[in-house]
């Protein structure tokens, strides 16, 4: 485009292994120079944004450079691995009772472990351009921050109807020492997961989309991990000791976004 041919030992190498760039230096490079002619010139301010874009990969270096490179399906694959080894090791560890896991909470589990994966898959889609997609992709997260809720307590509402329901016969202190352990053990196994959502992430700077997605991905694993580790049934625990997780996730992504926005020049 500008007049000359590139060479040099840098483009002989890559001639070698592009069959694309091949055909343009063909013959003295004629299919490049005619297209060359017929192309518009690049403006001055495009090709500076090409240096500057060329020279922020070139600084891409590192553990993180290396995970956000890897293809959609590698770090979507590879995001789910971690809560998947997690929700096994506590399956293993038997603290609730098998006899408990009756089918609607066997149901209940599997459709938040697939709502796991497309919550993880959403986040880490390219941003959609289109507005429909990105209000899809926020129904998604809406839909990860309340079905657990919705649908573990359903489950034992039902339960404690056939019961005949069930009395709060503990003390307040004991309540909410035994609700903030459980969301304290649910929000520390679910953290290395947000972070490894937003070490695949490919922004520069996170989008409050994926921080959205990945509070959720945090209340659908630490309910799915809760539901595993805490045989309690009791409506007022899991509402405050689980259920809240989410709700609690999201609120901090949401105001550390709103800050991190008001503080970034404009």
């Amino acid at each position: 485009m500008t007049g000359g041919v590139p060479s040099g030992p840098a483009v002989d190498e890559h001639l070698e292994l592009c069959a694309h760039c091949s055909e343009l230096f063909d013959d003295r490079a004629l299919l490049g120079r005619r297209l060359a002619a017929v192309v518009p010139a690049a403006p001055p301010g495009v090709r500076e944004q090409l240096v500057l874009t060329e020279t922020l990969l070139a600084r891409e270096r590192g553990v993180r450079a290396f995970l956000r490179s890897r293809s959609t399906r590698v770090r979507w694959a590879s995001s789910l691995v971690l809560p998947i080894m997690l929700l096994v090791c506590e399956l293993l560890r038997k603290r609730v009772p098998q006899r408990e896991w009756d089918a609607p909470r066997i149901f209940i589990a599997l459709l938040l472990l697939a709502l796991l994966g497309l919550v993880a898959h959403c986040a880490l889609q390219p941003l959609p351009l289109a507005r429909r997609a990105a209000r899809l992709s926020m129904l998604f997260a809406l839909l990860a921050w309340s079905l657990p809720c919705v649908l573990w307590l359903a489950t034992v509402l039902w339960l404690a109807t056939e019961a005949g329901g069930s009395a709060h016969d503990s003390s307040d202190v004991a309540f909410a020492l035994r609700a903030l352990s459980c969301f304290g053990y649910g929000s520390l196994l679910s953290l290395p997961s947000f972070a490894l959502v937003w070490a695949f992430d490919r922004g520069p700077r996170v989008p409050y989309r994926v921080w959205a997605l990945s509070a959720g991905l945090v209340a659908l694993l630490s309910s799915l991990i809760l539901a595993l580790h805490c045989p309690s049934s009791e409506r007022a625990h899991l509402i405050a000791g689980h259920f809240s997780i989410g709700l609690a996730w999201f609120v901090v992504v949401s105001i550390a976004s709103l800050v991190r926005s008001r503080g970034s020049p404009r």
